[in-house]
């Protein structure tokens, strides 16, 4: 007991030093202490290494910029699920505005079909009504055919001669005359002057077409000058452009040519002398007039 209380003395440590010097081994307690100190140290200065390793903060460092593209990375998925939620709202928004666009446009475009139909439905009508007003405004067209030996002998003989043109004035007033013919038989003696004979000198002066063919002789002396061929084709060819034809003739032979006219819409008046006119023509004809009643308007 004595020998552990005397252990604990502080003059132990010194003790020990001294049997350390002297080659003798120092006591248990003592090396205990210095075992101690020594890891202490060791402890201390791993500390500082670790502190100091520069190796040990790139170690870490790497790992924060790990760290860090990672943190962007989901940043960026973020936004990348954002930017396509946006342009699919954009594209729904855009295929709903085309959607109505197009629906509108069908719409302006069914507006303007209709109005279109109506503005051609309206233009018409006044085509129509202008062609009606430019009728009703317009003289009629007056086409005159003139059968001369019917005429001239079917007025009296001792009756004054016709003036061909007071006659074309009567017949011609209140019309916008087109054309008139004279269809005039002339002589086959060449020596006799064309415009000097029985049939043609009268119509000379005044504004009449002259058709003349010559006079056929017949073995028993008699003469005939026949137009009726001719100036039925003349009427048929004209009558499509003509409103009121004018037969200065009653010879039933233009009964049939007379009925084709009033056929096409052609009002047809038949001017003759009494002892001239066929029952055929006066009853066919849509205004007779009897030129000895009118005499003295005509010579």
């Amino acid at each position: 007991m004595n020998d552990d209380k005397s252990n604990d003395n502080p003059d132990d440590n010194s003790n020990d030093t001294q049997s350390i010097i002297a080659g003798r081994r120092p006591s248990k307690k003592n090396d205990i202490s210095e075992e101690i100190n020594i890891d202490e140290n060791v402890l201390t200065e791993s500390n500082n290494i670790e502190t100091n390793d520069p190796s040990k903060n790139d170690i870490e460092n790497s790992e924060d910029l790990t760290i860090l593209p990672s943190a962007e990375s989901s940043d960026d998925v973020s936004q990348g699920d954002e930017s396509s939620l946006v342009a699919e709202i954009l594209d729904s928004t855009s295929s709903s505005e085309a959607l109505v666009n197009n629906s509108e446009f069908l719409e302006l475009k069914d507006i303007v079909l209709q109005q279109g139909r109506i503005l051609e439905e309206l233009r018409a009508g006044l085509l129509s009504l202008g062609g009606q007003l430019d009728r009703s405004t317009q003289l009629p067209r007056l086409g005159m055919f003139v059968d001369v030996p019917n005429l001239i002998y079917g007025q009296d003989s001792d009756s004054k001669p016709l003036h061909m043109g007071k006659l074309l004035q009567f017949i011609g007033e209140g019309r916008d005359v087109v054309r008139a013919t004279a269809y005039s038989p002339v002589s086959d003696d060449p020596m006799e002057a064309l415009e000097q004979q029985k049939f043609v000198a009268p119509f000379v002066p005044y504004e009449y077409r002259i058709v003349t063919k010559a006079l056929k002789r017949f073995a028993d002396g008699s003469i005939k000058g026949n137009f009726d061929v001719e100036m039925a084709i003349d009427m048929l060819t004209m009558a499509d452009g003509l409103d009121v034809i004018a037969v200065v003739s009653g010879d039933a032979d233009f009964a049939r040519a007379v009925e084709v006219v009033q056929t096409r819409g052609v009002r047809v008046e038949v001017f003759a002398f009494a002892q001239s006119s066929s029952l055929e023509m006066r009853s066919l004809a849509d205004r007779y007039v009897e030129l000895g009643s009118v005499l003295n308007q005509i010579v």
